[in-house]
Order: C-alpha cells, then sequence, then structure tokens
C-alpha cells in the first residue's frame, strides 16, 4: 500500500501546485473510477460462491456496524458539544428559507453505487471465471487515490473554512475519529469472530464506502471489504434520513460526526438544514480532514491484522 500512500500525496502535491489551473474534470473521472472498482469488487464477491452463501450474515454485522458508528460518533460529538459551551447558533438564512433537497436527490450516489457493486455481483456469479487480471482491481485502485488527491489538492476550501472556523471546533474531525474507534471495540465483543484489527480498519472508512470496501478488500479479502463496504453505506444512509433526530437527541455537531467524511459533498445539504448554515465551514472542514486521513488508517489497522 505504500504505492497507493504515495499515489495519494504526490498527485495532493500536484493539484496544489497547480490549484490556479482547475482540473474540473477530475472530480467526473474520479466517480467513474469509483463505479468501476464497485464493479470489480461486485465480481470479486460474485465469483465467490462461500461468500455468496453468506451474504445474509454480512448484512446483519454490517448493519450492526454501521448503527455503533452513527451512535458512537454522535455520542463523542454530545460531550465535545457540552466540553465547550453551547455555542451560539447563527443562521445565515434571509428572504424565503431555502428548499431542502429530496431525500431520493440526497441518496442518489449511494443507490448509484449499490447498483453498480449488484451488477459486478451478478456478473462475477455468472462467469465461469473472473475475465480481468487479478491486478485489475490494484492498479484501478492507485488510479483513484491519484485523481482523489489531485483533488484535494486543488480544494481551496479547506484553507478558506480554517479561517472562518471556531479554533475549538477544529477538534472536531478528531472527536468523530475516537468516537468511531470506540464504537468499533464495543461490536467486537458482539462480533468476535471478525478480530478487533480488521474492524477497526472497517470503523476507520467513516463513511467513505467506495474506498473502504476497496481498500480492505485488497488487503484483507472480500468478505471484510463487503462489510466496510455495506456498513459504511448504511452510515451515510442513516445521517441523511435521521440527522434532525439525532440532532435533537445528540446536539448539532452530531449530525456531522455521524456523516463522518461525508459532510464535505452529499450529507452536506442536510447538515446545513438541520443544523444551521453557520456549520457548514465546520462540515466542509471536517468532511475533507477525515477524508484524507481514510486510506492512511485502514492501511494501518489492516497492517496490524496482517
Amino acid at each position: 500500500m505504500i504505492i497507493v500512500l504515495l499515489c495519494l500525496w504526490m498527485s495532493a502535491a500536484l493539484g496544489y501546485i497547480l490549484r490556479r489551473h482547475p482540473w474540473h474534470w477530475v472530480s467526473s473521472m474520479t466517480t467513474y473510477i469509483i463505479w468501476l472498482l464497485l464493479f470489480l469488487l461486485g465480481m470479486e464477491v460474485g465469483s465467490n460462491r462461500t461468500l455468496i452463501a453468506s451474504l445474509g450474515t454480512l448484512g446483519v454485522e454490517s448493519a450492526v456496524a454501521a448503527l455503533f458508528m452513527v451512535a458512537g460518533s454522535c455520542v463523542a460529538a454530545l460531550l465535545f458539544y457540552k466540553s465547550i459551551g453551547k455555542m451560539k447558533r447563527e443562521s445565515a438564512e434571509t428572504g424565503s428559507p431555502e428548499k431542502a433537497p429530496s431525500l431520493s436527490h440526497q441518496m442518489k450516489d449511494s443507490l448509484i453505487i449499490v447498483g453498480f457493486f449488484l451488477l459486478g455481483l451478478a456478473s462475477g456469479y455468472s462467469l465461469p471465471r473472473p475475465p480481468l487480471p487479478t491486478d485489475a482491481g490494484y492498479i484501478t485502485l492507485c488510479v483513484l487515490m491519484g485523481s482523489v488527491g489531485f483533488s484535494i489538492g486543488q480544494n481551496d476550501e479547506v484553507r478558506r473554512s480554517i479561517r472562518r472556523l471556531d479554533r475549538r471546533l477544529m477538534l472536531l474531525p478528531l472527536v468523530t475519529i475516537l468516537g468511531t474507534w470506540g464504537s468499533m471495540l464495543a461490536v467486537c465483543t458482539l462480533i468476535p469472530r471478525i478480530g478487533v484489527a480488521d474492524w477497526m480498519a472497517v470503523g476507520s472508512g467513516f463513511g467513505y464506502y467506495s474506498l473502504s470496501g476497496i481498500m480492505i478488500s485488497e488487503l484483507r479479502g472480500a468478505e471484510i471489504g463487503t462489510i466496510a463496504l455495506m456498513s459504511n453505506i448504511l452510515r451515510e444512509i442513516i445521517t441523511l434520513v435521521g440527522a434532525p433526530l439525532l440532532a435533537r437527541w445528540f446536539g448539532p455537531l452530531a449530525p456531522i460526526t455521524a456523516g463522518g467524511c461525508t459532510t464535505e459533498d452529499t450529507t452536506l445539504p442536510v447538515i446545513a438544514r438541520t443544523c444551521g448554515r453557520a456549520l457548514v465551514p465546520v462540515s466542509i472542514f471536517h468532511g475533507l480532514t477525515i477524508d484524507f486521513s481514510v486510506p492512511f488508517l485502514i492501511s494501518f489497522f489492516c497492517s496490524l491484522a496482517g
């Protein structure tokens, strides 16, 4: 995985150097690469008859993991919120309120991801042998990390967000990470057949279902990778659907910590509506910071599991 991480770092540096000349098409390319990787992951799972037979069990385990991820991060957010004192909730809304995007629109990317995974699953199950080279997934993963790093390097929103942040809120990504890890330790006691390091790797996806599912599949096998994919998809869906309740029960920072790295994009609209526009910079900074940490943390825990 050293090569994969180098692809991330070097492309991020290149993106930063070329930030004055935005390459917007790289973001679109990243989306297509993710679709391809999820299709390849589905093919790997579909070609494994033993794994297919246990998908029901994996689904239940993924749901348990997702619920614990959200609960752990929300409890951590509540404790952090109380420790720094109540923040003044500002409203940047003027004039008529902004219409909230429909739930189906917010979940569109998740549904597309599931569709490509299922298509790969069906293809892998029906074909007698995988038609692609065994290292196709690894090569595609390197390309993905390069495009992700380049996009992050070109994004000036992090620097703008930092300037607008309450400095105490810069610790929120750490709160999310620690809360999620604590919940994974609890999951280990409920589902001991999977090792502690593997569960920590699954939790370290922080909602980045495509990358976490693919990386963990490469490092630890398709079974753990499938759990990472499904549990992190469910984490995002729970945030999209339950953000108002999470904010009511655990405070205004809870939907941000529950969303993990998705708070910079897919869950940002519902967070803005639920928590107030004043927390949008916090949400963007939180999502991008955790986004960048995912490959390093997954690699670390997978190395311990190996």
